[in-house]
């Protein structure tokens, strides 16, 4: 068991060294081409009510997909420009809980039913 172990007594040894223009390497790398990371379906996606800027007065739908350490994500199907705030109300119990946020960067959604459906695709940090 002891042999299975990681060796952290020497934390500054030298990192391992790739050729990145090793053929096979390469071989291997376009293998992932086009290839799309997307997480969207690891969180539990929650409807919510958004509000655009600081005294805006119009509620709006959007999908909350995913919320970590003041980082959310959004799907909705209008447009906000980035440097916008935006606040996000969910429901908790009999209550709205609401959350300030600022839209640091937005695209179309990528899937088909994004494209089909005009969803966009927002990251926002809680101020």
């Amino acid at each position: 068991m002891a042999s299975m172990m990681v060796d952290r007594s020497n934390p500054t040894r030298a990192p391992n060294r790739v050729n990145w223009n090793d053929p096979e390497l390469q071989k291997l790398l376009s293998k992932i081409d086009g290839w799309d990371l997307d997480n969207r379906e690891a969180f539990l996606r929650e409807e919510v009510q958004i509000q655009i800027g600081w005294s805006a007065g119009v509620v709006r739908s959007a999908t909350l997909v995913w919320k970590r350490e003041k980082v959310m994500v959004l799907e909705a199907s209008l447009l906000i420009p980035a440097g916008e705030f935006v606040r996000v109300d969910t429901l908790v119990g009999d209550g709205m809980r609401s959350v300030w946020g600022v839209v640091v960067e937005g695209r179309p959604g990528r899937r088909a039913e994004d494209c089909s459906n005009g969803v966009n695709v927002y990251w926002l940090h809680e101020c």
